[in-house]
């Protein structure tokens, strides 16, 4: 009886606490009130934005970033009451104590916001009194060289970025240098240097000279590796074994060295070791650059010409100028007007203005590079050219820092939202290639990305990669039909950071940074790039926290254990640099978490609780994890779920209730849920299935028949059902990529009719067809890239006249029955690429290849007496290759 009265009591009070701290001090009227206000500084933030950054008035920049700090304070104590309104729907099972102390704290922690959001007021009135105090006037009324809308039609086709239309005015410096490295007089492994500040076009003439015909012909081994500020030489050898079947998890500095060594002793080499920062690379490197007295050659391209004595005191520095008025008249016009004439697209009207603007970059490269960007998005007027004109008025400075200006001013330019979207790449290591789908992702969960009616949030995102792009603030490095990449150069990132710093948008972390603790407590996004032991920042407000790219091997996590839980408010923590044995328990407090990413190392599993995650919207593992729980697909707003390929995890229980949100679904293993679940899954735009049998061929045939979305496609299993694959897509227009990963049930492809025609990307694996499958292929319309490894198991092969009309990409693998492959007239009139690997009976190369517009050849473990045929001026089949530039041949 006792026991039952003190629970009765304790019921009894706990149910009044719980009302108590629900109704106290009216905090869901205040969190109303206080959305309201937070729409209004916001808006009012992106008018008042244009004007602070004109910078004549530092009244109002100081004034602009105080509200701007008050909005975050407003924001904060709103995420912060939704987290306790959420965790207050999920606390779990816990006794009388634990429950009562939880509603205890709930009583604490609502007093705490009500205390804030009374903080926030006294501010906002304090700032209110303050600018008619100050004579502050109406921040709208000036709004500076604020970009035109994308919707006027205004912006022109974006520029072109590649090397050879960037490089204008080092035509006579890259035939001197191109000279220096084929100079058969010269036999010894020398050093060509290329030296200059940031922005003076060091990289662009080295890929220009490294991609140069002559120079592929005279060498056999190539290797580019970005050295940048911070580096490890350990990831410097890994770039030199470029080949992934070159390194292995297991290796170290020790045994890289020797795989490095042993590659380059095969042939002549030439390796560019590009923007290296300290003297101290060289003679780390140096034991692994043999000098085998056959013309070898490394070019080291660096800011420093310290560097250089170092490396070889004797080679002749090519020390890069800035450009003469008519090259820099030339850079930036073609940047304006990409496409068009250069003599004649520029009205008369702006020439003027063309020539002060000109004037304006000092002929640093980049500069007029990000400068030409900018006036491409303006109207051709001679008023719109002027505004950008007037606000670089008192900015030139001498010794080349007029650049950072110049930087500053395009940035400054960018429309409220798109500023963010930019300042997030200082989130990523220096000179990393970023994928665009990561980038869009995690603007998405920043909430970065504004509403446009019938648009998607990823189209959206897209959309702002472009316009960073045609602003020439980023530059794409690979594109291919559904993976971009992009990066941004170092004195961008330079300024990016500065800015983020500036403004509170990130901290880099590091354990040596004297000032870490108090710009860390401020700032929204913590990014960490080397291993810690301690964490000395105490944020509680972050938004974003990033265990980057290690450079050499994977982070411990014993600086994060017993802190994660503090950061609540968190949207966004990646951790696939971290080595974990566990899954993270602390993660399970993080209610607002929208984007998570993490290593499985020695993880087994994901714990039951990830459910509770409610926000969820990318959840991407990497390594391998034997079980996934049936609660991850109950989270409503769960978009991407990407896993890595694995036979030994056990199909998903999805259940009912499976997000219908879900966009990307990447490496689960077959089972009942393709008949059961995927058929509702009609948003789906990407999926991968691993474990696919003949059993599964009737459910994933009708299923895949209700995907109206899907535009990519992959299927791993030892007997793949490809006839109702391939008859499930036969009638759909948006799936272009598919990979088929294994045997598939037939002797032969289906006829070209049944074939999906939309198909851009294709990618056949093992497939043990016993006919040739070129006759289906070459006669799809949109086909660009194609990769066939293992395929075909016959003697002959048949590219027939006016086949693949699209072709730009050709990968044959393995093909290792393959005796004789005749090319027909014009059949791959387009293909740019062609690689072959593991033919060994493949006897020569086909005649018709000496019409195909080839840029790229690699052929890889072929025959020997292949490799003699093809001998450059020698060999019996030379004649049909001589026309491509760049030719890699191993046998």
């Amino acid at each position: 009886m006792a026991d039952a009265a003190v629970g009765f009591v304790a019921g009894k009070l706990g149910n009044l606490l719980a009302q108590e701290a629900i109704n106290l001090y009216g905090v869901r009227g205040e969190m109303e009130w206080l959305q309201r206000e937070l729409g209004r500084m916001q808006c009012f933030l992106k008018d008042a934005d244009a004007k602070k950054n004109k910078g004549d008035d530092e009244r109002v920049k100081h004034w602009v970033t105080e509200m701007r700090d008050l909005a975050f304070d407003a924001e904060d104590a709103i995420d912060t009451f939704m987290y306790y309104k959420l965790r207050r729907k999920h606390p779990g099972s816990m006794g009388f104590m634990k429950r009562f102390v939880f509603i205890f704290h709930e009583l604490v922690s609502r007093h705490k916001v009500h205390v804030d959001v009374e903080g926030i007021k006294t501010k906002l009135q304090e700032l209110s009194r303050s600018r008619e105090v100050y004579g502050i006037s109406n921040i709208g009324e000036t709004i500076g060289t604020t970009s035109q809308c994308r919707s006027q039609g205004v912006i022109p086709i974006l520029p072109q970025l590649s090397d050879d239309i960037d490089m204008v005015g080092f035509d006579a410096e890259k035939k001197r240098i191109v000279q220096e490295l084929v100079d058969i007089n010269n036999t010894n492994r020398s050093v060509i240097s290329i030296v200059g500040m940031g922005g003076l076009g060091k990289t662009t003439l080295a890929k220009s000279v490294y991609n140069d015909h002559q120079v592929r012909r005279n060498f056999d081994i190539f290797a580019w590796v970005i050295i940048s500020h911070q580096y490890t030489i350990f990831e410097i050898l890994k770039g030199i074994l470029s080949e992934k079947l070159e390194t292995s998890s297991e290796d170290t500095v020790q045994t890289l060295s020797v795989k490095v060594c042993e590659k380059l002793k095969k042939g002549k080499y030439l390796v560019v070791l590009d923007d290296v920062w300290k003297a101290g690379v060289w003679n780390e490197l140096l034991k692994v650059f043999p000098d085998a007295n056959n013309g070898s050659r490394v070019i080291i391209t660096t800011r420093f010409e310290n560097v250089i004595n170092i490396a070889d005191p004797t080679t002749k520095l090519h020390r890069l100028r800035y450009l003469n008025e008519k090259e820099s008249r030339e850079l930036f016009l073609c940047k304006v007007f990409p496409g068009q004439d250069i003599e004649t697209c520029c009205p008369t009207y702006l020439v003027d203005y063309t020539q002060q603007l000109v004037q304006r970059c000092g002929g640093l490269p980049l500069a007029l590079v990000v400068l030409g960007g900018l006036v491409s998005t303006k109207r051709q007027t001679q008023d719109a050219w002027h505004k950008v004109l007037e606000s670089m008025k008192g900015q030139f400075v001498e010794d080349g820092k007029w650049c950072l200006e110049i930087l500053a001013l395009s940035y400054n330019d960018l429309p409220y939202y798109l500023k963010s979207c930019f300042l997030y790449f200082g989130c990523f290591k220096e000179d990393m290639n970023i994928p665009a789908k990561t980038l869009i992702r995690l603007w998405l969960a920043e909430g970065f990305l504004p509403n446009k009616n019938g648009t998607t949030t990823e189209e959206i995102g897209f959309d702002c990669l472009e316009e960073l792009e045609q602003r020439c603030l980023i530059q794409v490095t690979e594109q291919e039909y559904d993976e971009k990449y992009c990066r941004i150069h170092d004195l961008l990132r330079d300024m990016c950071i500065s800015e983020a710093k500036e403004s509170r948008f990130l901290e880099l972390y590091k354990n040596d940074t004297e000032d870490c603790t108090t710009m860390a407590n401020a700032a929204r996004r913590m990014i960490i790039f080397n291993e810690i032991e301690t964490q000395n920042y105490s944020n509680s407000k972050l938004r974003g926290l990033f265990y980057c790219d290690g450079y050499s091997e994977r982070l411990h996590i014993k600086a994060l254990k017993g802190h994660l839980a503090r950061y609540k408010l968190l949207r966004v923590l990646i951790l696939n640099t971290l080595d974990m044995s566990e899954f993270p328990s602390q993660i399970k407090s993080l209610i607002h978490l929208k984007y998570l990413e993490l290593y499985a190392g020695n993880m087994k599993e994901v714990p039951s609780w990830i459910g509770d995650l409610r926000n969820l919207q990318t959840f991407i593992v990497k390594g391998i994890l034997l079980e996934i729980p049936d609660s991850l697909w109950t989270i409503g707003n769960l978009r991407h779920v990407e896993l890595s390929m694995s036979p030994h995890v056990d199909p998903p229980n999805m259940g009912n209730h499976v997000s219908k949100n879900l966009q990307t679904l990447k490496w689960v293993n077959a089972g009942s849920w393709i008949g059961n679940t995927l058929p509702k899954l009609t948003n789906l735009c990407e999926l991968s299935i691993g474990g696919v049998s003949n059993d599964h061929a009737d459910a994933l045939s009708s299923s895949l028949q209700k995907l109206g979305r899907l535009a990519s496609l992959s299927i791993q299993g030892r007997a793949i059902p490809s006839d109702n694959i391939i008859t499930a897509f036969s009638n759909q227009h948006c799936l272009k990529k598919l990979l088929l990963d294994g045997s598939l049930n037939r002797k032969q492809l289906p006829h070209n009719d049944v074939f999906p025609q939309q198909l851009v990307e294709l990618h056949l694996k093992f497939s043990k067809l016993e006919q040739d499958p070129m006759a289906t292929l070459e006669k799809l319309p949109c086909l660009k890239y194609l990769e066939l490894c293992g395929a075909y198991r016959s003697k002959q092969m048949i590219c027939s006249a006016a086949g693949f009309p699209q072709l730009l990409s050709l990968d044959i693998l393995c093909f290792s029955e393959l005796e004789e492959w005749k090319i027909e007239e014009k059949a791959m009139s387009c293909l740019k690429s062609l690689k072959m690997l593991g033919c060994e009976r493949l006897k020569m190369i086909p005649e018709g290849l000496k019409n195909v517009p080839l840029h790229q050849l690699k052929l890889l473990g072929m025959a020997e007496e292949f490799a003699r045929r093809m001998k450059e001026n020698t060999g019996e089949d030379w004649y049909k290759i001589q026309h491509v530039p760049n030719i890699s041949l191993k046998y």
